[in-house]
């Protein structure tokens, strides 16, 4: 099966590498201009592609070990990636899948707050609780990015939650949501082209504390700037966070 495993890995790295070009679009054009709109679907659907390739490499690969007598026990550090990649999958679906809800639905939170949404987040939040546990139980050698990550999952079901049962603030809220998920869905990118894109292409091979660097590095750069982004817009709209307009 290394045909398979070939074609999965081109598909995935070929349409990471696209998705990851249109991303940087929509973040420097005009927002709701048509390089926004066309260049927000190319990422979006180079998204799907990565993602269910990434999910499906994952399936394959627990039963792959399994077959071959790997156990969870014996070979951790095998499973443990496995785990990271079908979280970070599975997270960074439900963001981008909120993100386009909320922009198809605007101002109706209602709209989005059906039994399927509210389960995702719900999903979303027991994955990160999972990854803690299984941290914490194997310790694995990537047991600190597991942890440093595991607070994602969290807040994007939280954060769903919240807007689909709470009465928004805004009438722009909509706007934040969809700001905060598709920005979500690029740190996921950037993460794995910092991770394995980038040492395939300049051949390096970071160790010691430094190699955590690239996993959490997009985090930290992509977190604060959608505060800062949602901010420039709250004063844009004359608006305060908390308070209804």
């Amino acid at each position: 099966m290394a045909w398979f495993e070939s074609s999965l890995r081109y598909l995935h790295v070929i349409f990471g590498f696209a998705g990851l070009a249109a991303f940087w679009v929509p973040v420097l054009t005009r927002k709701g201009g048509p390089n926004h709109v066309r260049f927000g679907t190319i990422f979006v659907r180079c998204a799907w592609v990565v993602l269910a390739s990434a999910m499906i490499s994952v399936v394959y690969h627990v039963i792959k070990f399994a077959l071959e007598g790997y156990t969870l026990e014996t070979h951790p550090a095998l499973y443990a990636f496995l785990v990271f990649l079908g979280y970070l999958a599975l997270v960074t679906w439900i963001n981008i899948r909120h993100a386009i809800g909320v922009l198809r639905s605007k101002g109706d939170p209602a709209a989005v707050a059906t039994p399927l949404n509210i389960a995702l987040a719900r999903t979303a939040i027991a994955a990160s609780v999972l990854l803690i546990a299984f941290a914490l139980w194997l310790r694995p050698p990537n047991m600190v990015i597991l942890l440093a990550l595991s607070p994602v999952g969290l807040g994007t079901g939280r954060g769903i939650l919240a807007y689909c049962q709470k009465p928004p603030v805004s009438r722009h809220q909509w706007l934040y949501e969809h700001l905060g998920g598709m920005i979500g869905a690029g740190i996921a990118f950037h993460t794995a082209f910092a991770v394995f894109g980038s040492r395939e292409m300049f051949g390096y091979n970071l160790e010691g504390w430094i190699a955590v660097v690239p996993w959490i590095l997009p985090a930290a750069i992509g977190i604060p700037a959608t505060v800062i982004w949602t901010r420039f817009y709250r004063r844009r709209f004359g608006e305060t966070a908390g308070q209804p307009t």
